[in-house]
């Protein structure tokens, strides 16, 4: 009944019976879930272990300082940014699954090119593969999500909060997962003839396997795909952009977003040489640990991120989208304050006893609202455009890689200007950037009576 019903139907967004609509939120969200959490993994496993990598090459290979490492770092951002565009238009017009399955495989070539080189434009040349990657799987994969809860507001901010877990999961999982693999396989070692400068990679990539089996066997499209070019995203895609761009409350919320996206960048993509890499005299977190410690300390932080977030969750329903990233914004400077404190002490005290470690925790439990509001947010936003909810989804990650793109580099040169104390003096200037950009963006929605929140209080799911 429900493929004839397809079949006979010529609407892009023509919804599935509820039965129907109710079993492929089983299976499919699921799946959709699982197979992001695990490329999530695979994904950061993977950055993680290029950060040991431009240590391993600095000492051993070539001086390849922190404002180039920077740059190679930043180059996934280049096309996940130009690819979300493009591949979130095109996730509208030829279906989601194609694009949430292509992900895996250009991550899994990608890091199978990195263990057999060090040349620095091949490792960028890996960098713009794993950012494709990103760009295929992200806005399509948010397009399935706002689909499928179309009708279901609440069930949409847990959904979006358990993808945002992902996130969180896949770092916390993958940091841990990264100096594992890097401590115990990156000695060069011949395979099948084929010289491998760090095996960790090679066998990084079953992750990305993993992964794609997942969304093969559990995603399903929702929609029919809009083959009719003249009425679908093809005709007016980018232009959707335009026309969303020119809002005053996107305007308003943009920097916000890209500030908080440039210190999220800076600390994941350069405190990893900063701790791991060179002692430094008077900075106590330069230098003081191993590849393993600090991925076993950056999964404890995602997982209380993680339980920050699934609180964040349950709660956001309640309150303005504003209000909780600007409650998140405190978070981010409390935690910036105690890691300052931290990292100028003469020696580390008892973990448990620490209070600048205690005040750390507490402020990224509080922070981690910040990502789940900005995202439903903006899920919002597209009910407007129900044939174009790929294409403005895309605006997640278009906003995610410049902000990072930013952050990574400016934290580049904030890393060797001043190691930990400069990466903190920029997220302080961020942080400036986003109460303002957020103060601006509520005094628009109180004039305007813009309603970006969910559903009242006591108002279920599916209602």
């Amino acid at each position: 009944m429900c493929r004839r019903a397809m079949s006979s139907s010529t609407k892009v967004s023509e919804p599935l019976s509820n039965s129907a609509l109710t079993r492929r939120l089983v299976i499919a969200l699921v799946a959709v879930i699982a197979g992001t959490l695990l490329l999530r993994i695979a994904a950061q496993t993977m950055s993680q272990m290029l950060q040991y990598y431009f240590v391993t090459i600095n000492r051993e290979y070539f001086p390849l300082p922190h404002s180039t490492r920077g740059l190679i770092t930043a180059s996934f951002f280049i096309t996940e940014l130009l690819g979300s565009l493009v591949l979130g238009s095109l996730s509208d017009r030829y279906g989601r699954r194609v694009f949430i399955l292509l992900g895996p495989l250009l991550g899994a070539v990608a890091v199978q090119i990195t263990a057999v080189t060090i040349t620095v434009w091949v490792l960028v040349l890996t960098r713009l593969l794993e950012g494709l990657s990103t760009a295929s799987t992200v806005p399509s994969t948010l397009g399935f999500i706002s689909e499928a809860t179309k009708d279901h507001p609440i069930l949409r901010a847990r959904v979006i909060g358990l993808f945002e877990i992902t996130f969180v999961g896949g770092m916390a999982i993958g940091a841990k997962a990264g100096g594992w693999l890097w401590d115990h396989f990156h000695t060069p070692a011949d395979f099948l003839g084929l010289h491998l400068i760090s095996p960790a990679f090679c066998l990084n990539g079953l992750m990305y396997l993993v992964s794609l089996a997942v969304f093969a066997l559990g995603v399903r499209d929702i929609v029919k795909p809009a083959h009719d070019h003249s009425n679908g995203p093809a005709r007016g895609g980018l232009r959707h952009y335009a026309r969303l761009m020119k809002s005053g409350q996107v305007w308003l919320f943009v920097p916000a977003w890209l500030a908080v996206n440039s210190i999220i960048g800076m600390w994941l993509n350069n405190s990893v040489g900063l701790l791991t890499g060179d002692r430094h005299h008077r900075q106590l977190l330069m230098g003081s640990y191993s590849p393993n410690q600090f991925g076993n300390r950056f999964a404890v932080l995602f997982f209380i991120f993680g339980c920050g977030i699934l609180g964040w969750s349950l709660l956001m329903g309640r309150y303005r989208k504003t209000q909780v990233m600007l409650v998140s914004v405190c978070g981010v400077a409390a935690s910036l304050s105690a890691i300052y404190g931290l990292n100028h002490l003469s020696g580390f005290p008892h973990i448990g006893l620490n209070p600048f470690a205690i005040l750390i925790a507490l402020g990224v439990l509080v922070m981690s609202g910040f990502t789940p509001a900005a995202l439903t947010y903006l899920a919002d936003m597209t009910e407007s455009h129900s044939q174009d909810r790929g294409s403005i989804m895309g605006l997640y990650s278009v906003f995610l890689g410049i902000g990072q793109v930013i952050g990574t580099i400016t934290g580049g040169f904030a890393a060797k200007w001043d190691g930990i104390d400069g990466l903190i003096l920029l997220s302080l200037l961020y942080c400036a950037i986003t109460v303002v950009s957020l103060a601006a963006l509520r005094r628009q929605e109180d004039s305007q009576a813009i309603d970006f929140t969910a559903q009242p209080r006591g108002t279920t799911a599916g209602e």
